[in-house]
């Protein structure tokens, strides 16, 4: 049986592999909301990882259309991060000093998906909301981050998954900053 950790590492090589197919596409306009996005942010292979995993992204005609499902594929992504911690948490193998680091995480996936489907919300009404709820989700990650360093625990699936959601929270930013 596969360890969660295998499947993180798994999940996220076949993220890249994605992202280097459909960067390589002929699709030209069909990716042209998706290659917008991702120009903006601080890393643009990963951004494209992150949005070809959802094929409305390539069909994105406008850029709300394209900020909307990048912020559902955020969130999900958390979302899927918090799921991934409860595997590890039940997983027998699991280093047992790693268990608090990892229950105290949990609560910030749920808090970062929370954020970007307030993101979401917000897009049409208010975008400088937006950004800061994008930016609560960033500090949810880092409260992770924090918490593992200072309990001297190093947990690479765990930092994976977090640096994972900090490319969404590169791309909530692109997308709010922008409008």
């Amino acid at each position: 049986m596969d360890s969660p950790s295998r499947k993180l590492m798994t999940s996220l090589a076949f993220s890249l592999l994605v992202a280097v197919v459909f960067s390589a596409s002929p699709a030209g306009a069909d990716f042209e909301q998706v290659h917008d996005v991702c120009r903006a942010t601080k890393d643009y292979s990963s951004c494209l990882a992150a949005l070809n995993v959802d094929p409305r992204a390539a069909k994105a005609t406008t850029f709300h259309s394209i900020s909307e499902i990048a912020l559902q594929i955020a969130a999900k992504n958390a979302t899927a991060s918090r799921k991934y911690v409860d595997q590890m948490i039940a997983d027998p193998n699991t280093i047992p000093s790693w268990k608090p680091v990892l229950e105290s995480c949990k609560a910030n996936f749920d808090m970062a998906a929370g954020q970007f489907l307030m993101a979401i919300r917000e897009l049409s009404t208010d975008i400088m909301t937006a950004n800061y709820d994008v930016w609560m989700a960033s500090d949810e990650i880092y409260a992770c981050l924090r918490f593992m360093r200072d309990s001297k625990q190093d947990i690479p699936p765990l930092v994976a998954a977090c640096y994972h959601v900090k490319a969404h929270v590169s791309i909530g930013d692109a997308i709010t900053s922008r409008w």
